[in-house]
């Protein structure tokens, strides 16, 4: 999950935001996620996950809302050529980076199914380990992706999920926000928002244990998100999030506006010609 592979409506304190549209079907988008994001984002937090994970050499696990499968490529190297991994995703452009990309032969195999997360298209019971990154918040039915976890989980098994804190704890998508708040019409500014809409990390653990799940242990993490290129580079890494092609969209000069007021957001986060930018997550661990 990453960041929204999966549609939903955006539940949380404040007003609803329609995240069925945040979704990664615009084939320019997901180019320019694996492009931006993933390197200097996604895979620093996928060594977390898979860290807490503590995946065993030979296991079978599955990466539900894979993206581009970075979680599942670090998870193939820890598992082994002996180990086995499936890998789903409801967004065909995302499955189709994901198997572009080469594994070594020590690694285990990976089998990317276009899928929702619930239903999962794999038997009861099959799974060592579930890892979900940042994608459960778009699951349209939230408990019910989190039964169907459990579902497949071996008796023994465990899952490691991780959902973003909320959007004033992650700089980078906060600047985002603010740049299309001042300029932009505001259904693009509410949508920005729904990668941080679960309410609260204990609302995530209840969650979590009203699924089923036992021993959930919570974790609250900070990592900077870095930028090498500055602001520019910050200017073209919106290109990465579902809600550039609606930007793309409007007016000359509204898009113009929206990127010098983007500019400026990101002018606050800049140290020594980088951006740098805090960013925050929830992660739970749990067992079957």
């Amino acid at each position: 999950m990453e960041l929204l592979c999966e549609p939903s409506s955006q539940q949380g304190s404040g007003e609803m935001t329609d995240a069925t549209r945040f979704q990664f079907n615009d084939p320019s988008v997901p180019k320019a996620y694996d492009e931006f994001l993933v390197p200097r984002l996604f895979e620093p937090w996928a060594v977390l996950l898979v860290d807490e994970a503590e995946l065993q050499t030979g296991e079978s696990v599955l990466d539900v809302a894979t993206g581009p499968g970075t979680v599942a490529r670090l998870a193939a190297k820890r598992l082994g050529a002996q180990g086995r991994i499936v890998a789903t995703d409801i967004a065909q452009p995302m499955l189709d980076i994901a198997r572009s990309k080469l594994q070594p032969p020590t690694s285990a195999p990976i089998e990317y199914i276009q899928s929702p997360a619930a239903p999962l298209p794999t038997p009861t019971g099959t799974f060592d380990a579930v890892l979900c990154q940042q994608g459960l918040q778009f699951f349209p039915d939230r408990a019910r992706a989190l039964r169907e976890m459990r579902r497949v989980l071996k008796p023994s098994g465990r899952v490691a999920i991780a959902v973003w804190a909320e959007l004033d704890r992650n700089q980078v998508y906060a600047a985002f926000h603010a740049a299309l708040h001042a300029t932009a019409p505001s259904e693009l500014a509410e949508l920005i928002t729904a990668p941080f809409s679960w309410p609260s990390g204990a609302a995530l653990k209840t969650a979590a244990e009203e699924a089923g799940f036992r021993k959930v242990r919570l974790l609250t993490r900070s990592m900077p998100m870095v930028l090498e290129g500055g602001i520019e580079q910050a200017v073209r890494s919106f290109a990465a999030t579902p809600v550039s092609p609606g930007v793309a969209a409007l007016p000359r000069d509204v898009q113009d506006a929206f990127f010098g007021r983007l500019r400026h957001e990101m002018s606050r986060l800049l140290k020594d010609g980088k951006i740098v930018g805090d960013m925050t997550s929830n992660i739970i661990v749990g067992n079957c």
